[in-house]
């Protein structure tokens, strides 16, 4: 066994022994390197020790800082906690701000201290004592549409890809851009620094959100213009209705307790809050958004054997991406094979990490990219983070399934996606074969867990993940010149047929507890999965309450998604817009409940959204709402022409339809479902649950539910709050 010790108290022309420990991970690493040389079979263990460990560079593990093969490397921390990794620079020597500052705000006049730093400093967060520092933000914005330029149209790319117009135009020829707003006068004052300043923006498609540098503001015609494009044009979403844009990082929205950062000038500037009349002890500014790379030379060799162990990450930088680059993935909620997070596993294979704290930084938390596969996250807590928790990112649309056989189990995330509003807690995207099971996902601007390998074919490589394609292999599989036709016009054949290019496969995702999402943005879920291949298994997964206004769904296999099967999942207090299950595709809806789920009715509990349906199976599943005027099933077309929706076409019996306020709802509804030969052995009976109203979702041992053949969910497990690390 090879013992290396790392103190922040050492010294990098130490040996590395206890007794005379080295200073840097970095020393470590190459100290490390020199020993094996003579020791290559044995276990190595690296000692991080209780204290701060700095770095200003990100420290790249390599093949040779792997295992060979049973013998493993392992970086971790003190026993007992403590031992710190992060990327923040205290800042010093604050002056008091002797410019004149004429576009400060009056109260805060005199009130501003700067700290100069080395030209080329990038400052996207600072933090102090409690956590991150808010930067400067004024007042939300709503925008309107205006003309371009030369009056043409400009090309405004909609949810799945194609250009289109409609809606977004009007009849004088102003409209939504990707790059430009207007806004209503006085909104944005004309400050000096906003050429430093970015805008925070939810575009009208309410489920992404972009922060973008500001280009120019022409207040005389009343129009901001973007240096980069959101993902969708700029429009007035549903979940933003006093406005949808938020300029930042200028002082004419500064405000006590908040900083902006001028990159020109390389100087910080920072109010203090209250009555304090200079800037705290402790405020940090952070230089990296990725602290340690496992880093392979691909699928043929990866690192392995390579273990993290209880060592916690903070203060890092916020990672910089717009829309439109084509390498977004789905909706631009990530980037692909991007330093986002601050660990990143890249072609690593065979690697731990466990027991590790990510909080308190800018960009998100764990990532495991390209041919990153028998990989395990286990026992970690990921809290108060720019992005996501964790990422697992394999190859664009194409033949290298290479992502695969990780795990990510009994973890804890929250209180996520704090610059990047859209950020999911747990993003699988052309990943398959994983396990994702006994996690804890709470309070989070958005969704909890997405499946997905959602591309959108566009050979000018401009739409989310269009850079991505491999079009030979699309070619190869689905025809020469293959133009693709969405998937709701080419029906469940055109799917089978791209099938074997989407690796977002086979995933078991189970026994995850979600509640307290979609804080912030709209349309968005528990649990998501679109355009990820078959065979992917969601079961005995809790999700609820979800209070928010702007909940849609509890699970959703929205577009492109077909043969996945839900089953044994409980969904419960979902407000908003929302149901407890939808589907866009053919797939089996099993053992479920749904239960007292929307405050709004419009909605079917489970909401079959694009038909036709034909295959797919719901069955056994109990569906209770104490609303008369509650829709148990809402069957309507979203996409494309033709039949809708229906449960008429599905396989579908045995199931549960109660109402507790008024048994006669659910006797009409199974009525008219047994009128076309469907659900002849459902019932509309009370299912004998002990307390579903106060949430008490176990059943009677008499109950009716279970003589129809429902099976009691294991509820312990799945409503159990799960611990984040070893206790």
């Amino acid at each position: 066994m090879i013992n290396v010790y790392v103190s922040p108290k050492g010294d990098d022309a130490n040996p590395g022994t206890a007794a005379a420990p080295l200073r840097t991970p970095l020393a470590a690493r190459d100290h490390v390197r020199g020993l094996r040389r003579d020791q290559v079979d044995d276990d190595v263990t690296v000692h991080l020790a209780a204290g701060v460990h700095r770095l200003n560079q990100t420290l790249v593990l390599e093949p040779e800082d792997g295992g060979v093969d049973t013998k493993t490397v392992t970086w971790c921390g003190a026993e007992g906690g403590g031992s710190i990794v992060s990327s923040g620079y205290p800042l010093s020597a604050w002056q008091p701000c002797s410019d004149e500052l004429p576009d400060l705000p009056a109260a805060l006049r005199g009130r501003v201290w700067v700290a100069e730093l080395p030209a080329g400093t990038v400052v996207r967060t600072l933090y102090g004592p409690q956590g991150a520092v808010p930067r400067a933000r004024g007042e939300a914005i709503k925008p309107h549409k205006v003309a371009s330029d030369d009056g043409s149209l400009p090309v405004l790319y909609g949810p799945d890809g194609h250009i289109r117009h409609r809606h977004w135009v009007t009849k004088t020829g102003a409209c939504w851009h990707h790059d430009r707003f207007g806004f209503p006068a006085g909104a944005i004052a004309p400050a000096a620094d906003l050429a430093e300043a970015e805008f925070l923006v939810i575009p009208q498609m309410q489920w992404t959100m972009n922060v973008l540098p500001v280009k120019s503001v022409d207040f005389d015609a009343g129009v901001a213009r973007l240096a980069e494009s959101c993902t969708y044009p700029i429009g007035n979403p549903p979940c933003a209705p006093e406005g949808s844009i938020w300029l930042e990082n200028s002082f004419s929205v500064m405000t006590p307790g908040t900083w902006v950062y001028h990159a020109s000038s390389a100087r910080l500037f920072y109010c203090p809050e209250g009555a304090e009349p200079e800037p705290e002890a402790g405020l940090e500014a952070a230089c990296l958004t990725e602290f340690i790379r496992l880093e392979g030379g691909g699928e043929q060799a990866a690192v392995t054997g390579l273990h993290i162990r209880n060592l916690t990450f903070t203060r890092s930088n916020r990672f910089a991406f717009h829309g439109l680059t084509g390498r977004g993935i789905q909706h631009d909620w990530e980037m692909h094979d991007a330093a986002s997070c601050m660990l990143r596993l890249r072609h690593a294979r065979g690697c731990v990490v466990a027991d590790c704290t990510f909080a308190d930084g800018g960009s998100g938390g764990a990532r495991m990219d390209l041919a990153c596969r028998g990989n395990r996250i286990e026992r970690c807590e990921f809290k108060n983070l720019g992005g996501c928790g964790v990422v697992l990112c394999g190859y664009g649309l194409g033949r290298q399934y290479a992502n695969r056989d990780n795990a990510v189990v009994a973890c804890h995330l929250h209180n996520l996606g704090q610059h990047y509003w859209h950020c999911p807690g747990i993003f699988i995207w052309q990943s398959g074969d994983n396990h994702i099971a006994d996690n804890h996902l709470h309070d989070l601007p958005y969704t909890g867990i997405v499946c997905s390998g959602r591309s959108l074919y566009d050979r000018e490589g401009v739409a989310e993940c269009s850079a991505l394609i491999d079009w030979d292999a699309v070619e190869e599989q689905c025809g020469a010149g293959y133009a693709h036709t969405v998937w709701h016009y080419g029906g469940l054949p055109s799917w089978w047929m791209r099938e074997p290019l989407m690796h977002a496969r086979d995933n078991l995702i189970e026994y995850n507890r979600i509640h307290d999402v979609m804080q912030v943005m709209g349309d968005g879920n528990g649990i998501y999965i679109s355009g990820g291949g078959g065979g992917n298994v969601v079961r005995f997964n809790a999700v609820g309450p979800c209070p928010s206004p702007t909940m849609a769904e509890g699970i959703r296999c929205d577009d492109d998604q077909h043969h996945t099967i839900l089953h044994g999942n409980l969904i419960f207090g979902q407000h908003g817009h929302a149901t407890g299950i939808t589907l866009k595709g053919v797939n089996r809806v099993t053992n479920n409940i749904l239960a007292l789920p929307l405050k709004r009715p419009d909605r079917g509990m489970l909401s079959l959204e694009t038909g036709p349906l034909n295959g797919s199976v719901i069955k056994h599943n109990i569906i209770y709402t104490s609303a008369a005027d509650q829709t148990f099933v809402g069957e309507i077309r979203i996409h494309g022409e033709g039949r809708k929706a229906r449960l008429r076409d599905t396989d579908s019996d045995a199931n549960v339809f109660y109402c507790s306020a008024d048994l006669a709802v659910g006797q009409r509804w199974l009525d008219e479902l047994q009128s076309f030969g469907v659900d002849l052995q459902s019932s509309c009976d009370d299912p004998g649950f002990i307390d579903a109203e106060a949430g008490d979702f176990r059943l009677r041992d008499n109950a009716p539910a279970l003589a129809l053949g429902f099976q009691a969910l294991p509820l312990e497990r799945m409503l159990a709050a799960k611990p984040s690390r070893v206790d």
